[in-house]
């Protein structure tokens, strides 16, 4: 019997090479072809069946069904969003979490402010609009890194690489800029590769070696670039620049959380939803911020720089 199956997540030869070696073992399958995003297959039908072939393609992490997936425009998306608000509960704790994580850092900041780091000569001047973005970056990428880790459901390899590499290289383009303004190039480019990296390494883990990998080399990438633009255009309109920067990178991590919901979540029946609570993320998030706050002030200084 010949049949054509829909599988809109190859994206690539290890996609391909996956499925292709899943099918070799499988009884009752005479022949296949793999496409873009659909196989043609003939397969013995008192051996196998079309229901147990989707199942073995929907094993190895990829959507699969007999008829075309499609994926919604901006206008379809939101209209299913007010039909079905239900779906998005965990989506819908995105931006509410994010704003809340940036003001307790920002109200934590500020009490510190009050209590002992007034005393630091010109602080609010050197400082100040880089806790700012300081603070918007960790609120943003901790609800990137939330939002991935609150399902759990198989992962096709290219969606896993594009997870990994996203969120680790904003994190080290956003956590870079900000420190390579405030210390220089050097602890800049250390601060945003190292927790670039990490950051690659937990959300790239999902699919994988190859997800690791490409997180990795995203968190080097981003970490050492972030820095590059501070240091460079330090005297030639950088807080000007910042706002748009910040806006940006906001923009595709907000995309990718997006990304993940089309990709992963919507009509997977087997996704598991594990959120963290608010209490847990905040905590998290204000332990690595005033780590990062006491590297920013206690740490080395870019003779470059002018304080």
């Amino acid at each position: 019997m010949t049949k054509r199956i829909y599988v809109p997540d190859i994206e690539c030869d290890s996609c391909s090479k996956l499925i292709s070696k899943r099918f070799s073992r499988t009884n009752g399958i005479k022949s296949f072809n793999i496409h873009q995003d659909y196989i043609d297959l003939d397969y013995d039908n008192e051996q196998t069946s079309e229901k147990d072939i989707i199942e073995t393609i929907k094993n190895l992490g990829f959507r699969a069904d007999t008829k075309p997936f499609e994926r919604k425009n901006l206008k379809e998306r939101m209209r299913h969003y007010k039909e079905n608000k239900h779906k998005y509960r965990i989506e819908k704790k995105v931006f509410g979490y994010a704003l809340g994580i940036f003001f307790i850092l920002s109200l934590l900041q500020l009490i510190s402010y009050y209590l002992f780091l007034q005393n630091i000569p010109n602080f609010l001047e050197t400082y100040g609009w880089w806790l700012f973005y300081l603070n918007i970056s960790v609120a943003t990428i901790s609800l990137g890194i939330w939002h991935v880790e609150a399902y759990r459901a198989k992962v096709t390899c290219m969606v896993g690489m594009m997870i990994g590499m996203t969120i680790g290289m904003q994190t080290g383009m956003m956590i870079g800029v900000v420190f390579g303004a405030t210390n220089g190039f050097f602890v800049g480019a250390m601060v945003g590769m190292i927790l670039g990296t990490i950051v690659g390494i937990i959300t790239g883990r999902c699919c994988g070696i190859m997800g690791v990998m490409e997180g990795m080399m995203a968190g080097l990438m981003g970490g050492t670039m972030g820095p590059m633009i501070s240091v460079m255009m330090f005297s030639d309109n950088l807080l000007w620049f910042m706002p748009f920067y910040m806006v940006i990178n906001i923009i595709i991590l907000w995309g990718m959380s997006y990304m993940v919901y089309e990709e992963v979540v919507e009509g997977n029946i087997k996704v598991m939803k594990k959120p963290k609570d608010f209490a847990t993320l905040t905590s998290l998030a204000v332990i690595v911020t005033f780590i990062l706050l006491a590297i920013m002030i206690y740490g080395p200084k870019s003779t470059l720089l002018s304080f």
